[in-house]
């Protein structure tokens, strides 16, 4: 008669499944319960566990020594052999050589396909996870890169602007020019055409258009004055302005004490002009006496608080 094939595939594999059903139900109502003795149960018991934790699950080898030591009987064989028929109840001989049990291995493959969809799962979600970070990188590349854009066309506005403002500014100073240039010709060409033949009336047309005036310090402040401002600090032109109106503010409206302290900031360079500029402004308004108390370093001492506790010490 020909053995059945084996009831569980060979790769079914349970090892570290700690959770095996004994379906007590079954168990207690039948034979193999009722007419064992306790080293059989025992045995047997023992031997189920060990069917589910072998490879395929459910089965075992088909050897008295095997056996004896995996029924906890260790080298005893005639022990093993006085219990053998009852501990093996319900287990059969397959084509591969090794004993199944029907029940058992049910069970093993229902477990064993279950821990195949855990492990699925567990794939699909480390896959997800993988692919959930990698888009996370991706979306912080990107940030980062949209940040350095903004930043590069930023400074390109910036710089871009100053110039065009260079440019507009040139324009209309060569604008003004032509004009000047124009009016000076027309007087000159009306003057000449009243008395071409006098030389003391050409004199005269030629001295009609007077030099043009120097700036006053006001208003070389607000022009030179913003021009390097801005260009040391990079500010725009209304910050730099409102900024001039704080410093003058604090050089009593000295706009020429702030045009040196300034032209002096640009050629110096300092790291931190606007920080330079402040410090040289309070150099130049402060009294002898504030004056002696920095070159002191008594900046902040109390000296009149100090004054009055001297004397209370002297009793005056």
């Amino acid at each position: 008669m020909s053995k059945p094939e084996p009831l569980t595939p060979e790769y079914c594999d349970l090892r570290g499944y700690e959770f095996m059903p004994l379906f007590g139900h079954k168990l207690f109502a039948s034979e193999f319960y009722t007419e064992a003795s306790a080293d059989e149960f025992r045995a047997g018991l023992r031997l189920w566990w060990t069917a589910w934790n072998q490879v395929p699950a459910g089965s075992l080898p088909n050897s008295d020594r095997a056996l004896a030591t995996l029924a906890d009987f260790g080298r005893d064989i005639e022990a093993w052999q006085d219990v053998k028929e009852r501990a093996l109840h319900g287990f059969i001989e397959c084509s591969d050589g090794r004993l199944y049990h029907p029940m058992i291995c049910a069970e093993a493959i229902d477990s064993y396909e279950e821990r195949l969809r855990k492990s699925k799962r567990r794939n699909d979600d480390k896959e997800r996870l993988k692919q959930w970070r990698e888009m996370r990188r991706n979306q912080e590349r990107n940030a980062s890169h949209a940040d350095d854009t903004d930043t590069s066309e930023t400074e390109v506005k910036r710089v871009s602007g100053a110039y065009q403002t260079h440019i507009r500014n040139g324009n209309v100073q060569r604008a003004a020019r032509r004009d000047r240039d124009r009016d000076r010709d027309s007087n000159t060409h009306s003057l000449r055409s009243c008395d071409a033949a006098s030389p003391v009336a050409e004199a005269q047309a030629v001295a009609v258009i007077p030099p043009d005036p120097p700036l006053d310090a006001r208003t070389a402040l607000f022009r030179t004055g913003v021009t390097t401002v801005q260009a040391m600090t990079g500010m725009p032109g209304p910050k730099v302005r409102t900024l001039i109106g704080k410093w003058l503010k604090d050089c009593g409206d000295d706009c020429a004490m702030l045009n040196e302290i300034i032209a002096h900031a640009a050629d110096t360079r300092p790291a931190e002009p606007q920080a330079f500029i402040a410090g040289a402004i309070r150099h130049r308004t402060a009294s002898d006496f504030r004056q002696l108390e920095t070159n002191w370093g008594l900046d902040d001492v109390d000296l009149d608080a100090a004054l009055r506790d001297h004397e209370r010490a002297l009793g005056l």
